[in-house]
């Protein structure tokens, strides 16, 4: 039979502990990832289209190559 303690931090075994970082690892990796899209995707708005043309990109196609789909 397992023994758990309960004090007013959670399980004392800590595992609430080690949740809590992962999931605001996981939230900041996730905002970061969205800003170096948006990032991404403006900077290839600026293009002009001569340059798009030249690296083989047509503006209509930039959303779909920087979210990987037609929508966000």
């Amino acid at each position: 039979m397992t023994t758990n303690t309960i004090t007013r931090h959670g399980l004392g075994n800590g595992s609430a502990l080690r949740v809590v970082p992962k999931f605001f690892g996981q939230v900041v990796g996730g905002v970061a990832h969205y800003v170096n899209r948006v990032r991404a995707e403006r900077q290839l708005q600026a293009l002009d289209d001569r340059v798009l043309e030249d690296i083989g990109v047509a503006r209509s196609d930039i959303r779909c190559l920087v979210w990987g789909s037609k929508s966000r």
